[in-house]
């Protein structure tokens, strides 16, 4: 046991092993549903693809319920004003609260859109398999704190993987969805014991104890933090809930083919980003404020120039190479594609100006930013998708992301320019 152990925990640079495992994580967990889809496609067809990706989108949205934006949070408590044992006990609450929701959640998508009961148990199964996600993050967030990013990854790209090969290996030999998103849950389940938990056990176990005062002061500090991720995967999310309700499941799965591209274009921006999130800090904090500001401006100008590559390969080799990976003819969508393309830009502006506010110590105000676009997609999803179809969904989710990126442009600007005035009249 201790030399299985010692494969997640030993490192002879921690640092180095921290960035490689970090990024090959993370990338696993953002890619997991388009490998399965892509899996999916070529075993099963498009009506199977269509029901992974509805049952994918309510389990992440419900992912969040029971993640609750505690991690990032547990992570910079490097006091431990919280004990380990506090998140623990918290995290239990929240993934109870969270396997209530799914249970509602599902019923009531059931009754909107009429699953048949295989549909309705694949959706379910995709929420528990993200019920150990969520969970899982306790775990996570306890060996960063522990100055362990290394060890977290390596645990979290061990568990996804387990989930993504087993549940692979199942729909290529059963060509069964059912069967195999039993399989991703079994195999996720144990990939979550045999890293994790095994690993843990070298820490100290988990415990729980409800004290009455921390469960609180984690609840409302994390609070703002889970209600924006919510409410913007909710918006993100609200098209293929009108897809779900209004359309056919191969519908569905068309529209995630081609939606799929979007989040490339936040990948490639977090690259770019990721790394000037330290400098952007120190800069405001020094008061240097009109280097800031142009830091800023160069990341927008680098994403609305990603956006605009994504937008001309769209609008040429974009869905002959989407329907090659997925084995389905999708040129009549080349339109919708570079619609979703200007979303995606959109999307990449949204989480620059998220960090950016945060930096500045505002993030109280992005919640403004999340409950206008999530009101707007509730009252329009529905009329935008029977109206317009696929081509709906798509000017949807662009237009409700670049509602917010106004949004978050606008409290970016004020604040900035209210930093600005106050260093002036220090300065007199």
């Amino acid at each position: 046991m201790d030399r299985y152990r010692n494969l997640f925990i030993k490192s002879s640079n921690i640092s180095r092993d921290s960035y490689l495992w970090n990024t090959l994580s993370a990338t696993a967990f953002a890619l997991q549903s388009a490998i399965l889809l892509i899996v999916i496609g070529h075993t099963n067809g498009l009506e199977d693809a269509g029901v992974f990706s509805i049952a994918y989108a309510i389990g992440s949205l419900m992912y969040f319920i029971g993640e609750f934006g505690v991690r990032r949070y547990q992570i910079s408590d490097i006091n431990e004003k919280s004990s380990f044992t506090d998140y623990h006990t918290h995290k239990l609450m929240t993934c109870a609260i969270m396997l209530v929701a799914s249970i509602v959640a599902v019923f009531f998508q059931n009754i909107s859109s009429n699953h048949s009961v295989e549909k309705t148990s694949i959706i379910m199964i995709v929420c528990i398999i993200k019920l150990i996600e969520a969970y899982s993050e306790v775990y996570f967030g306890r060996f960063q704190q522990m100055q362990r990013l290394d060890i977290a990854a390596k645990t979290s790209f061990f568990r996804t993987m387990s989930g993504i090969i087993g549940c692979a290996a199942a729909l290529i030999i059963t060509k069964n969805l059912l069967i195999s998103s039993i399989v991703w849950l079994i195999s996720s389940g144990l990939g979550f014991v045999c890293s994790s938990v095994i690993v843990m056990s070298a820490f100290g176990y988990p415990k729980v104890a409800f004290r009455r005062e921390s469960i609180i002061k984690i609840t409302v500090d994390c609070f703002p933090l889970f209600l924006g991720s919510f409410l913007l995967l909710y918006v993100g999310n609200a098209p293929k809930y009108a897809i779900d309700a209004c359309m056919a499941d191969s519908d569905q799965a068309q529209y995630n083919y081609i939606f799929m591209p979007v989040f490339a274009i936040g990948l490639f921006s977090n690259f770019f980003f990721n790394p000037l999130i330290g400098l952007l800090a120190r800069r405001w904090d020094g008061g240097e404020i009109k280097s800031f500001g142009k830091m800023v401006l160069r990341q927008t100008l680098i994403i609305s120039g990603i956006a605009a590559a994504a937008i001309l390969v769209a609008l040429t080799i974009g869905c002959p190479v989407l329907g090659w990976i997925y084995g389905t003819d999708l040129m009549e969508f080349r339109g919708d594609l570079a619609i979703l393309m200007v979303g995606g830009g959109m999307l990449a502006m949204v989480n620059l100006f998220t960090v950016v506010i945060t930096v500045m110590e505002k993030q109280k105000y992005l919640t403004i930013g999340y409950v206008i676009p999530a009101i707007a997609a509730w009252i329009a999803s529905d009329y935008a998708v029977r109206g317009f179809g696929i081509r709906g969904a798509s000017i949807l989710y662009s237009a409700l992301m670049a509602v917010a990126t106004g949004i978050f442009a606008v409290i970016y600007i004020v604040f900035l320019n209210k930093k600005r005035e106050s260093l002036k009249g220090d300065s007199r």
